[in-house]
């Protein structure tokens, strides 16, 4: 089974994990990225500055596969007249 290697991304910035993992196949790890980044979210929704989490894939050789990211965005809804001081 091949290895593959996470690099998550809070609020506390990157962290590379140096043990590889054995999935089946690329969607595999894949899945398990998704379900990673699902609980690092309910640890905590990303905050300011990047609004963003994320969980980055890589093979064996530590090239990088794909990069799951959950990004936190504000739509004000208000009219722009309303917006000003």
């Amino acid at each position: 089974m091949p290895k593959f290697y996470f690099q998550l991304f809070d609020r506390d910035g990157a962290g590379a994990t140096e043990t590889g993992y054995d999935f089946a196949s690329v969607e595999a790890a894949k899945a398990e990225a998704r379900r990673v980044l699902a609980e690092m979210a309910a640890e905590g929704l990303p905050a300011a500055p990047l609004n963003m989490l994320s969980v980055e894939l890589f093979d064996e050789s530590r090239r990088p596969l794909a990069e799951i990211r959950l990004i936190l965005e504000e739509i004000s809804k208000q009219p722009r007249s309303a917006c000003l001081p």
